[in-house]
């Protein structure tokens, strides 16, 4: 399938008209019927959208939307509902002019869209009818015979793509994002419906496929344009498609076989001419009278497949392009409207997240992954494949929980490919967040894919990374576009950690890519092998009326999480290098120390390894100038709990601020770098190197011994972009542990923290992103 780019010709002569019908539609907007169908448009979009106006309203007065390249929209509510309204109903206008224009140089009746539906607004066709009556026969006779014309050729050489652009001229961009609406480019579409076509093109080719939410009609075009050249070859050898039909059963059988709905009426329009256009070849032949294309007004929240235009049937394919809303966007009243539609069926479990934890990390859940699985699990048949455009990160953040499940409901889910485009964008400057293609199939309840809960198998998830070749320019104008300017590389996706249901995915390359020369020389910490003399108590300290000049905050492994403390002990720290001849400066300096060493001289002779040889009777070993490195990157050798966390001076109630020492059971590398610091922990802290490590460890009692992690690769610390990156979110985790530590140990674990997770996803992204390096090439 090939896609051609829209004619600019047939675009500006649009553009012309949609100018005067704005112009026309701006002096009468408050009288009958527009008023009318201002109100009602309006109290719609309240209902389903909340308070996009004030918002838009308030980036207008902040000036972001000129910032972007977009118009400016007027600063106050009611004057931006007013101008988009304008603009939704200039593209209304066009829309139906197009349609009309098609059905009279087609000679083919398109049957009109059928009768509201659950969350259907038939009444709001009805009233912007009405408007485009009345602003029509104002219009001079002869702007609506140029009209007509440019109308007439629009549909005679334009491709359906052009439909989205129509939308993208005519509609702003802050407000195409306010209501989540990207749409998809063709390429883009052509590759979903390739990925779901199955062993091959007869399977597909009376499939029911559904998009629940049509937007521009990409994905329906997509598939009815696959399905029409199905037909046309269906002379092949291993062809049972009826190449002999006639070409009104052709496209019925289309028509039937292709359906979509939205809850925007506009949408409903718009994908209704793109499937005309996309047939255009069938609808201009002999004996093709009529053609009635199953796009009805239906909101996903509130249809089912007992609805139209499924009619009681289940789809065999699902493709779309969900709302890119954030939960945390979305206002009170449009938020119960979810908890009450999908979320009233606990099966789902969509937004496990409440009260406090939806206020943090996971208020930034996506709409789009909830709005998916609602729509599988009521419009996808059991055995059915699915296919959808959502963002990349789903794939690591917490908002993405929902999707790294291996079910919907109670039905299995087998995530078959994904297809990643990384940095690149398939959206052009609509859409700042990475964007991928996922590819899914449902099994029934109990089926042969159906996950155990029990299991701890590693299951590789096929994908294939897009990237630029060279300096060219990725192009998403048809899948032969993507494909002759982007290099496809197969790869595969691994759970960051196989025990967890709903681990983060990693590269399986970035994975391997973890592994290689380590630039930094890992330390041991502090070896005394005599606690009982160097490890004080308030009560030792005061006993012996110690000076606090040698004593130290001290870790050990209890004291360690991730990114974080979980409080110190103190320590006598007698010297400030292993071997240190310090003997008389001690007894001269701190003579309460030195006597409280003497008295304990016996027992700290009597140490039997050979590292304490060599110096005062007290030396330490595992001490140098590294030691007392301003920030220092520690863990714990000891089993197997890969935590690492900068730790630098802590404040202590009996010794003031102090800098922290490592002790015994940690492993450590220092450095006088704040944020060296922070971007190596957020490189052993993210999802590749856990689960390297997880790999490469032995298991044993000293599984983070040094000989493991200096296999990890830690490159220098160069301040680049993305290193610079790592270490913001490593100081941010930092600052979030602290507020969660008045608790046990035990409990701590047990213990959710949504912000921390937000901020891993984004260490684990920025780290995907050093390992495989091909992100922005």
């Amino acid at each position: 399938m090939t896609s051609a780019p829209p004619d600019d010709d047939g675009l500006d002569a649009c553009e012309v008209l949609l100018d005067r019908y704005r112009a026309a539609l701006r002096d009468r907007s408050d009288d009958s019927p527009a008023a009318d169908a201002r109100e009602s448009w309006r109290a719609f979009v309240g209902e389903h959208h909340g308070s996009v106006f004030d918002q838009l309203a308030d980036e207008s007065e902040r000036g972001s939307q000129s910032a972007n390249g977009s118009p400016t929209l007027p600063n106050d509510a009611d004057g931006v509902a007013r101008e988009v309204f304008v603009r939704t109903l200039a593209f209304d206008f066009l829309l139906s002019t197009l349609s009309a224009a098609a059905e009279r140089e087609f000679s083919v009746a398109v049957a009109p869209i059928g009768p509201s539906v659950p969350g259907g607004r038939s009444d709001l066709l009805a009233a912007f009818d009405a408007v485009h009556e009345s602003v029509r026969s104002d219009l001079p006779p002869a702007v609506r015979t140029e009209a007509d014309e440019a109308a007439g050729a629009f549909v005679r050489e334009s491709d359906p793509a052009a439909v989205a652009e129509l939308h993208r001229r005519t509609v702003p961009r802050p407000t195409r994002r306010a209501f989540g609406r990207y749409d998809t480019p063709p390429g883009l579409a052509e590759l979903a419906v390739e990925s779901v076509r199955g062993g091959g093109p007869n399977e597909f080719d009376d499939a029911l496929v559904l998009d629940p939410g049509c937007g521009a009609g990409a994905f329906l075009a997509a598939a009815a344009r696959a399905k029409r050249d199905a037909f046309a070859a269906g002379d092949a050898p291993d062809s049972d498609t009826d190449r002999d039909a006639d070409p009104a059963t052709v496209a019925r059988r289309i028509a039937e076989s292709v359906r979509g709905f939205d809850v925007n009426p506009v949408a409903v329009r718009a994908s209704r001419l793109a499937l005309v256009l996309a047939l255009r070849p069938l609808l201009r032949r002999d004996g093709v009278s009529s053609f009635a294309p199953r796009v009805v007004l239906a909101d996903a929240t509130e249809a089912t497949a007992d609805d139209a235009p499924l009619d009681g049937a289940r789809a065999d394919v699902l493709l779309g392009n969900p709302p890119w809303l954030t939960w945390d966007s979305l206002t009170p009243r449009v938020k119960d409207r979810w908890r009450e539609g999908p979320m009233a069926d606990p099966a789902l479990d969509l937004f496990p997240h409440r009260g406090r934890e939806a206020r943090l990390g996971h208020a930034n859940d996506d709409l789009s992954v909830p709005y998916a699985w609602t729509c599988v699990h009521r419009f996808l048949r059991d055995g059915g494949r699915a296919a959808f455009v959502l963002k990349r990160d789903l794939m690591t953040g917490p908002a993405g929980e929902l999707l790294r499940r291996r079910r919907v409901g109670d039905r299995p889910l087998s995530m078959r490919r994904v297809h990643d485009f990384g940095s690149l964008s398939p959206f052009g400057r609509e859409v700042d967040a990475g964007t991928a293609l996922y590819r899914l199939d449902v099994d029934a309840p109990g089926g042969a894919d159906a996950p155990d809960d029990s299991a701890t198998e590693d299951v590789e998830i096929p994908a294939t990374r897009w990237s630029r070749t060279d300096s060219v320019q990725s192009a998403f104008g048809s899948l032969s576009d993507l494909r002759r300017t982007l290099a496809a590389e197969e790869t595969a996706f691994v759970a960051a950690d196989p025990t967890t249901e709903a681990s983060p995915w990693i590269r399986a390359d970035a994975e391997r890519a973890a592994l290689g020369p380590s630039e930094y020389r890992i330390r041991h910490g502090v070896k005394d092998d005599a606690k009982a003399v160097y490890a004080l108590d308030r009560e030792t300290i005061e006993a012996h009326d110690i000076e606090p000049d040698h004593v130290y905050p001290y870790l050990k492994s209890k004291h360690v999480v991730k990114y974080g403390l979980f409080g110190h002990d103190r320590h006598l720290v007698p010297q400030r290098l292993a071997g240190e001849d310090n003997e008389e400066a001690l007894r001269r300096e701190a003579p309460n120390t030195y006597a409280y060493l003497d008295a304990n001289r016996e027992r700290l002779e009597s140490r039997g390894s050979s590292w304490f040889d060599g110096g005062p009777f007290y030396s330490l070993f595992g001490l140098g100038p590294y030691t007392w490195a301003d920030y220092k990157v520690v863990w714990c050798r000891l089993g197997y709990k890969p935590h690492f966390a900068v730790v630098s001076t802590v404040e202590d109630p009996l010794l003031g601020e102090k800098p922290v020492v490592p002790g015994d059971h940690c492993m450590f590398v220092g450095t006088d770098d704040e944020r060296e610091a922070h971007y190596l922990c957020g490189l052993l802290n993210s999802a590749p190197y856990q689960r390297c490590l997880r790999d490469i460890s032995s298991g044993g009692k000293s599984s983070l011994s040094k000989s493991t992690v200096s296999r990890l690769a830690m490159p220098e610390w160069e301040a680049s972009e993305r290193q610079d990156a790592l270490a913001e979110a490593s100081m941010a985790a930092h600052r979030i542990v602290p507020d969660h530590v008045d608790c046990s140990k035990r409990a701590y674990n047990a213990k959710a923290v949504p912000e921390l997770d937000a901020v891993q996803a984004r260490v684990d992204r920025v780290a995907e992103r050093v390992l495989a390096a091909r992100d922005d090439q």
